[in-house]
């Protein structure tokens, strides 16, 4: 006949299991608060006995295990804090697919560039000498504007240059919060970052070459923002993950399929064509003005080659 494993009675009927620790029990004790339950989830076989006192001591061992501040609260933590990372884990996984689904991911990055590009540029086209990046400002110690010309994307003090950035952040948007998601919010600003420095280092070299003709001085003066360089190179960074793949682009409104390696030659083009065409006929300081955001797409590359590209060919 089987006997109760806590009181040690025998049982006369069938018995009940406790679905917790697994021990067999009377009625009296078939509750888990009535037989001090250790919630181990699973029981600890026992010898079959015949003695009331082995079946005391066996009593005994059972009550010591599950007294307070024993095995049962080091398992209560155990099991706290395995549901917390449960929960942790899915609070992760249904943000990154609501992310994937309704684009409301973490896109703060991306945010806040955007609007630092739109404000700083706007006020360029009235404040172009203490916000823009040029030797000229660097000789006179405008070192802030290695700063502010990092969000400043500027052609000139025209129209045209406004509708230039309101077409590269049509581009940049999507991309960039695309790579925000994949890679985290601290890459896409290191990236961003990294490009604009090529682009400000690509100027300094240009414009040192052209100073032995044109005399770095108020008449000569060029003034760039960084933020074209930053945004082509974040563009290019995503085409150089598949060159192959056709990507829908949005030109004027219309959605516009194209290969990503086209998009690339449009790019660089959009920035050489320019730059030769007043380089050669207006002035050579264009040079300066046009093809240090070819710098932005070099590092851009340079980041994906160094991180990336031997990860694509294993």
């Amino acid at each position: 006949m089987p006997f109760c494993e806590h009181c040690g009675n025998e049982i006369g009927y069938l018995p009940f299991k406790c679905r917790y620790c697994g021990g067999t029990m009377c009625n009296k004790h078939r509750l888990p608060e009535n037989h001090e339950c250790t919630f181990e989830l699973k029981h600890t076989p026992i010898v079959p006995i015949t003695s009331r006192e082995s079946r005391t001591k066996y009593q005994d061992v059972t009550i010591k295990r599950a007294t307070p501040g024993g095995y049962d609260r080091r398992r209560e933590k155990e099991v706290k804090k395995y549901l917390k990372q449960q929960a942790r884990q899915s609070r992760q996984s249904m943000g990154g697919y609501q992310s994937g689904i309704t684009g409301m991911g973490n896109n703060k990055g991306t945010n806040y560039i955007v609007i630092l590009i739109v404000i700083f540029s706007i006020a360029a086209i009235f404040l172009a000498p203490i916000l823009t990046l040029s030797l000229y400002g660097l000789s006179h110690l405008f070192l802030w504007t290695i700063i502010t010309s990092l969000f400043v994307s500027y052609s000139g003090p025209e129209l045209f240059g406004l509708f230039f950035l309101f077409i590269l952040i049509l581009f940049l948007y999507n991309i960039a919060k695309n790579i925000e998601q994949r890679f985290g919010t601290k890459f896409l600003i290191r990236l961003y970052v990294f490009c604009a420095a090529f682009t400000g280092l690509f100027y300094g070299l240009i414009r040192f070459l052209l100073s032995f003709y044109y005399p770095i001085n108020i008449e000569n003066a060029v003034f760039i923002g960084l933020a074209t360089g930053s945004m082509l190179g974040l563009i290019s960074f995503m085409v150089y993950f598949n060159p192959e793949r056709e990507m829908m682009m949005f030109c004027f409104f219309i959605p516009v399929k194209m290969k990503g390696k086209v998009l690339l030659v449009i790019l660089i083009l959009f920035r050489v064509i320019p730059g030769l065409f007043f380089g050669l006929i207006v002035s050579p300081l264009y040079f300066a003005l046009y093809l240090p955001d070819l710098g932005g797409i070099l590092a851009s590359y340079l980041v994906f080659y160094s991180k990336f590209k031997h990860r694509l060919h294993r």
